[in-house]
This record gives structure tokens, C-alpha cells and sequence, in this order.
């Protein structure tokens, strides 16, 4: 059962202004989030209300992500001295992890189940041999973190997005802290004796959430990150510890297909209705405004996928 309670909290916080993949600047501002788990929030954004007279104080934006909402909601409103801007819209994702793994199966299109048996198959059968390998106490985190973190080093994600894998001491502590209570599990798919891929998944409670995955490019024809995600849900409803996996904020045909649930949600950041809020807002929604723009360009001319590739090449 889940014991969340909503809580106000000082976090490091910055709007990220980006062109598609490629982040331009971000402007970081002293910031108060609502620490909760979208599963206990209702889907009223403005429940709990944001403590807006702590701007009074050393705060400059109040933030709520994931927050649910039935309806969709307008970018920006300005009431009682407060600009509400709804930073992101998208669907989250998660996986009850009740019942059996045969019947998480069943849910799946015969279709579907057949390919993922066949990506499987093929790298259980590849002739160096492979493994997945699970990793859940404090003795076996240090390993994870140094094996996953290789592998982390070699993605797109760490190259371009500054958004692989933490190795530092404070990371391995605190998988450590979380392994001491049984809240965290390590997953490494590992081809010969090379690791491939990783899943790194904390949890609070009883839900299980999607950290960090990646895979090494190079054995991409392999479906690294796939597979890995197909036996650690194999591992995890056959231990029936944790309640769902949660695959967090973010969009992904990855999340989508292995999802059993989805739930509309919004970031939104709350402001004091100034000239110096309303201009980084207009800026950030600009920004994202001619970044979506190129993206359908692209779609429409058939090259997103290889303007993709092509900046992460180059970067």
C-alpha cells in the first residue's frame, strides 16, 4: 500500500530550452516540488494547492510533475497574482505486476508475444552466451554501478543528453541505503562476459520505478534493451515483491508497449506573476513551439529517424 504524503520540498530545478534532442541553455531558478507519487494525487492540478505565499521567501517557481488531470489544460493562466504554466502534457505509464507472468503475457497481441519470444530466443541462443543477471544488496550495488556505468558511458543519452547513469559516491550510496531496505533492483543483460544493457529501478513502497536503462549501440540488432526489459518483468513477477513498475515521466514506445496502465498527467510550474517569469515562460514556449515545428517538418519529409542518428553520431 502506498504511504506517500504529498510533501513541499527545496530541489535544484532549471527549464531546459532545447531544439528537439539538443539542449540550447537552461535558466535554473530556486524551486519548491511536490514530492508524491502520482498514484496518491487526484486528478485536480490544483490539489494539494501550491504554497504560493513561499515566494515571499527564497523561492522563485513551485513545481508539480506528473500531477494527473482528467482534461486538458490551457498553457498558461495568470489568477491572484500567480502564472500557471503547464510545462508538459503526456501519458505515464505502468505495470501492474500482480498475477502471473504467463497472464501479463496474455495481455499481448499473439503477434507481439511471438516477436519478443523470437528477440529473446535469438540472444539466449547467440553462441558467447547470455545472462541476466539481478542485483538487490548492498554488497552487489557497487558491482551494478561500475558494470552499468560502462556500458551507460557508450549511449546517446550520456553523450548528448547528459542524462546517463550517475557513478559518483552519492549515486552508490544511495542505491546502497535503498538495497538495505530492499528497495532497489539491478538488472544486466551480459553477452559472453560483456555487459550489453542495464536496468537500474529504485523503489519507494511498493512500486518499482524505472530509473535508468540503456544498451551498448553496437548490439542494437539485438534488441538489448528489449530483452533485458522482457526478464527482469519475468524476474519480478515471479518474486511478487512490488506491487507495479512504474515507468515514470517521458514518452517511449517501450513504456507504452509493456504498460498495462496509462494516466494522462502534466508538469506544471507555478510563478509569480511577473515581467521576468512571463518572459523565460514565453521563451521555454517558443522553444518548444519551433522544435515540435521541426519535428513534424522532418516527419513529413521521412528523415526524423536519420537526423537522429546524425546528431548522435556527431555528438
Amino acid at each position: 500500500m502506498i504511504v506517500d504524503v504529498p510533501r513541499w520540498t527545496a530541489v535544484p530545478f532549471a527549464l531546459s530550452y532545447r531544439v528537439g534532442e539538443v539542449t540550447v541553455f537552461r535558466k535554473r531558478l530556486r524551486a519548491l516540488a511536490l514530492q508524491a507519487h502520482f498514484f496518491t494525487l487526484s486528478d485536480d492540478p490544483g490539489d494539494p494547492p501550491p504554497p504560493v505565499e513561499r515566494f515571499k521567501a527564497d523561492v522563485e517557481v513551485i513545481v508539480t510533475r506528473s500531477h494527473p488531470v482528467r482534461e486538458q489544460l490551457p498553457a498558461v493562466t495568470a489568477h491572484d497574482g500567480v502564472l500557471r504554466y503547464v510545462m508538459a502534457r503526456y501519458a505515464r505509464f505502468h505495470t501492474d505486476l500482480s498475477g502471473s507472468f504467463d497472464e501479463y503475457l496474455a495481455r499481448f497481441s499473439s503477434k507481439s508475444r511471438n516477436t519478443l519470444r523470437r528477440k529473446v530466443r535469438r540472444l539466449v541462443e547467440h553462441p558467447d552466451g547470455v545472462a541476466m543477471r539481478t542485483y538487490a544488496t548492498p554488497e552487489e550495488m557497487a558491482e551494478f554501478l561500475a558494470r552499468a556505468g560502462a556500458v551507460s558511458a557508450l549511449t546517446y543519452q550520456h553523450r548528448l543528453l547528459d542524462a546517463g547513469l550517475p557513478t559518483d559516491a552519492a549515486y552508490l550510496s544511495k542505491l546502497q541505503a535503498l538495497a538495505a531496505n530492499d528497495s532497489v533492483r539491478g538488472y544486466l543483460l551480459v553477452l559472453g562476459e560483456k555487459p550489453i544493457a542495464y536496468l537500474c529501478c529504485p523503489a519507494s513502497d511498493d512500486i518499482l520505478r524505472y530509473g535508468y536503462l540503456g544498451y551498448d549501440p553496437a548490439h542494437a540488432d539485438l534488441s538489448p534493451g528489449t530483452v533485458l526489459q522482457y526478464l527482469a518483468f519475468e524476474a519480478l513477477f515471479g518474486e511478487q515483491r512490488f506491487r507495479a513498475f512504474d515507468f515514470t515521466d517521458g514518452q517511449g514506445e517501450h513504456k507504452r508497449f509493456f504498460g498495462t496502465h496509462e494516466t494522462q498527467c502534466a508538469d506544471i510550474c507555478y510563478f509569480p506573476n511577473s515581467y521576468r517569469a512571463r518572459f523565460w515562460v514565453r521563451l521555454h514556449r517558443l522553444f518548444d513551439c519551433g522544435s515540435a515545428g521541426l519535428v513534424q517538418v522532418a516527419e513529413r519529409l521521412g528523415v526524423k529517424s536519420k537526423l537522429k542518428r546524425l546528431v548522435r553520431r556527431l555528438t
